[in-house]
């Protein structure tokens, strides 16, 4: 039996019931979605828009489903705390479940190019995906790497890398995803060990044996290179191209910073229109998703702080550019030595 609503939880559940009512088209009869929805009938419905009859965790849950309406914008005033939720996105150990991890980004970056205004922040404890993206043999490794290294697939289990491993499908969609990502105006906040992740990728393969051959390792590392160069270009002109030089229609501003501080994990946070979501990775692929107004604030204030204490090298400071790019290719120089040593 359904339980009665004190004063408190009166006030909490009206201002979901008012948000569910704003969600509906006009003249579309609020009695009827609730009924339905929840399977009562439609005096049940009427209590509880009416507050007589406190909404159950499963009914806000579904509610909260259908009509697309963020669950901790409910839980949080109703608990009177910082209460905030995510939605974790995970994959398994399953080539077909990877394909689908790469459809589902590109639906979301076509979305964010589509929105206005729109702008992706990125605190880069490793190199953001998108940059991998443009070069064959690189996002041929990473692909490779994550399938077989994080998340164990059973195809390739005792296979080494080779770039015609990685189905073709897979390498178009991550072509699409960087010409994507191209259009969309970008803040990063790199830091003099952004790229260590990727280098100990390709030296962990190389100490292991799981390079078919060494030439293959050799491919990967001039693509990293090739990344690194391309991505100095974009940065000395402060907006994204894709070739060597920029052509009439790039003009998506692009912002580097160099940061000394340690950022300690990658955090996105992505305006598209009136909405902004912040992912956080976790477990080295993985990542959770949050639309709290709250949180989001927070992450804000957190990246602007750490963009006051960073130098910004896209277009300005050059000396700080090409002392932070020549460390780079320092780094790169010296994996190339432990392949020539293998």
């Amino acid at each position: 039996m359904a339980k009665s609503v004190d004063q408190a939880e009166r006030t909490v559940q009206q201002d979901f019931i008012n948000k569910l009512k704003s969600s509906l088209p006009a003249g579309m009869s609020l009695v009827d979605e609730l009924a339905d929805i929840l399977n009562v009938s439609t005096d049940s419905a009427y209590r509880r828009i009416r507050g007589e009859t406190a909404l159950t965790i499963d009914e806000v849950s579904k509610l909260c489903a259908h009509y697309k309406i963020p669950f901790d914008q409910f839980t949080q005033s109703a608990s009177g705390k910082d209460l905030v939720t995510f939605q974790y996105s995970h994959l398994s150990a399953d080539m077909a479940r990877f394909n689908e991890y790469l459809n589902s980004l590109i639906g979301h970056m076509d979305a964010i190019r589509k929105a206005e205004p729109k702008e992706i922040i990125w605190c880069a404890e490793d190199v953001p995906i998108f940059h991998h993206f443009k070069y064959p043999k690189l996002s041929a490794f990473k692909v490779f790497y994550w399938t077989k290294s994080i998340l164990n697939a059973p195809e390739l289990e005792g296979k080494s890398f080779d770039p015609n491993i990685v189905p073709e499908e897979a390498r178009d969609k991550v072509r699409r995803i960087y010409e994507l990502y191209n259009r969309i105006p970008s803040i990063e906040i790199w830091t003099e060990d952004t790229l260590n992740s990727t280098l100990k990728q390709v030296e962990y393969y190389i100490e292991s044996g799981l390079f078919a051959s060494l030439a293959d390792a050799i491919d990967v590392v001039n693509d990293v290179e090739a990344m690194i160069r391309s991505l100095e270009k974009q940065v000395s002109k402060s907006i994204k191209f894709a070739g060597d030089v920029p052509q009439a229609d790039d003009n998506v501003e692009f912002k580097l910073y160099f940061s000394d501080l340690m950022v300690g994990n990658n955090c996105i946070l992505i305006t598209a229109g009136a909405s902004k979501v912040c992912y956080i990775s976790i477990n080295t692929f993985n990542s959770m998703a949050t639309t709290n107004p709250g949180f989001n604030e927070e992450t804000d204030r957190w990246i602007r702080n750490i963009i006051a204490k960073s130098t910004l090298i896209s277009g300005v400071s050059e000396k700080q550019r090409m002392k932070f790019f020549k460390l780079l290719y320092d780094k790169i120089a010296a994996t190339r030595a432990k392949i020539a040593s293998a």
